[in-house]
């Protein structure tokens, strides 16, 4: 199966979106860094083949091409800030032309839904719509062969069925029962060499499939992403995706003042 899926990515600041692609890569395609010192500054792009099996003879056996997207922290900083504003902006064109899927990472060892993280989902959820859920990908990274056994209290709550992650990211943006995506947890050391990591690569890789077949192959989009490819001049583009930007972040706060 040789087909191109776009991967986009969202989390926050060294939880290890850059080391997650370049395990897919398995080479060091995007910058790392230490801990909680993200390396990441700008949006990034680059298609490259996900492979498999780094032994096999054949280098294309298992190989599925793709496009990756790496991501500083998005609302790390002041929504106000140009820079950030830029990166937001550089982001969601990025997704004009459909997902396959959406990486959704966070870190074993930080497993609560903070505030950051749920103001990233609200923006998302209020700019691409209630579709978008459809297309996650959970990763949590950090789950390292050596550390396995004293994760399992916090994989534990992240799997329980009525308390867990999932069941919480129901309950905050008030989704049904059906919403069921993939978590994989995953470590990223020794691509090359470790079985363990291999495994864990080969199930998010089956994970990304899963979501296509759940989709019925097709990229997530929606009517904001049409407009948005739409317009042809660049400077307009900018333009218009920042102003929904903030029209969402204004929405969001009168929201949470209501409530």
């Amino acid at each position: 199966m040789r087909y191109k899926s776009l991967l986009r990515q969202v989390g926050a600041v060294g939880t290890g979106k850059s080391s997650l692609l370049n395990a897919i890569t398995g080479e060091y395609t995007f910058e790392t860094g230490n801990g909680t010192d993200g390396k990441t500054e700008t949006v990034r792009g680059e298609n490259k083949m996900w492979t498999l099996e780094w032994k096999s003879r054949d280098p294309l056996s298992s190989a599925k091409y793709c496009h990756l997207i790496d991501t500083p922290g998005l609302i790390d900083s002041n929504i106000e800030d140009r820079q950030n504003i830029q990166e937001m902006i550089n982001y969601f064109k990025s997704l004009e032309n459909g997902v396959s899927a959406f990486f959704l990472v966070f870190n074993i060892n930080d497993i609560r839904l903070d505030a950051y993280t749920q103001n990233m989902l609200r923006l998302f959820h209020q700019l691409l719509g209630e579709k978008f859920w459809n297309f996650v990908v959970i990763v949590f990274t950090h789950v390292d062969e050596d550390l396995r056994e004293d994760l399992e209290e916090n994989i534990d709550a992240v799997t329980e069925d009525d308390d867990g992650f999932v069941s919480e990211i129901r309950r905050i943006f008030r989704l049904s029962r059906a919403f069921q995506p993939s978590v994989i947890f995953t470590s990223t050391q020794n691509v090359r060499t470790s079985s363990y990591t291999q495994k864990h690569v080969r199930e998010l890789y089956n994970a990304v499939g899963m979501c296509e077949s759940r989709n019925d192959g097709k990229r997530f989009t929606c009517k904001w992403l049409k407009d948005i490819q739409l317009i042809r001049i660049p400077e307009k583009k900018a333009d218009f995706i920042q102003k929904s930007i903030k029209e969402a972040l204004s929405s969001m706060s009168n929201n949470c003042l209501m409530q």
